[in-house]
């Protein structure tokens, strides 16, 4: 009987344990999520790294920038943007013009 409660109690404990990490975990990527769609800054050479006014990018060292106004975006990725002949870092799929802006065609 001693060794079924102890058993009982080592499941229990590891249920609580599991679910309490389950829901900091998502806890925690939701606000990584919601920080990059919510960054003003990025990395020239790297439009992945995204930040505040005054960071730099760890993979080169370049401050961030304000990003240009956007002429072309990923169609899977619209948070992704650039200019005609850029592929998108997540997907590889070519950038398209933003709905709504003309683009001209040499």
């Amino acid at each position: 009987m001693k060794t079924f409660i102890s058993v009982l109690i080592i499941a229990l404990l590891s249920v609580t344990l599991a679910r309490a990490s389950f829901a900091n975990d998502r806890e925690h990527h939701h606000g990584q999520q919601q920080a990059v769609v919510t960054a003003e800054y990025s990395c020239p050479m790297h439009p992945e790294v995204t930040g505040n006014k005054g960071d730099s990018c760890p993979k080169c060292g370049m401050f961030l920038e304000k990003p240009q106004q956007a002429g072309y975006h990923c169609p899977m990725h619209p948070e992704v943007t650039g200019k005609k002949g850029d592929s998108c870092p997540k997907c590889g799929m070519n950038l398209e013009p933003v709905a709504g802006q003309k683009h001209h065609h040499h």
